[in-house]
């Protein structure tokens, strides 16, 4: 898989350091970007329900292995569309050095002449936008449900605690 080169760089040696979109987008932007909007945007559900104390949600020691299967799962299924950045961090930081260090348009602005191009700012916008939609799609559909439990005066699973207000404060 030698591939095309920058500056004697390949796509493959790059791909281990940043995300780079899958040949079938044939460079399209909407692709990628919604790959890692939904991508992110289930991440940020499923950690909000796990770790939202009105949810029965799994025990506190059982959080971080869920979590850690939710981004084992959200990798097979969506890393081969754009490598599932699923954080600006993932994607931004090594795709800096790896400009510094010689790929240079393969980097930033992120393109090779006819597979994508100016693809640097999907996965650092993409999981911002997700990260929202997640929180917002909860807050929406579940989270009003719990808020409504609460107010009818349910009982929190054993176990668990609502949050408390204390006017000692």
């Amino acid at each position: 898989m030698e591939g095309p080169k920058t500056n004697g760089h390949t796509l493959a040696s790059f791909s281990i350091f940043a995300t780079f979109p899958a040949p079938y987008f044939n460079g399209g932007v909407w692709g990628p970007l919604v790959d890692q909007i939904v991508g992110t945007a289930f991440l940020v559900m499923l950690v909000v329900a796990i770790i939202d104390l009105r949810n029965t949600a799994v025990k506190a020691n059982l959080g971080p292995l869920v979590i850690g299967f939710v981004v084992a799962a959200i990798g097979m299924s969506f890393g081969a569309n754009a490598g599932y950045a699923i954080n600006p961090a993932r994607d931004f930081g090594p795709r800096l050095f790896t400009w510094m260090a010689g790929w240079e348009d393969l980097a930033f602005p992120g393109s090779l002449a006819g597979a994508f191009s100016d693809y640097w700012w999907i996965p650092i916008v993409g999981p911002l936008v997700g990260g929202v939609i997640g929180v917002l799609v909860y807050d929406l559909f579940i989270g009003d449900v719990l808020h409504a439990r609460a107010q009818q005066g349910e009982a929190p699973e054993p176990g668990r605690t609502r949050p408390t207000t204390s006017d000692e404060e």
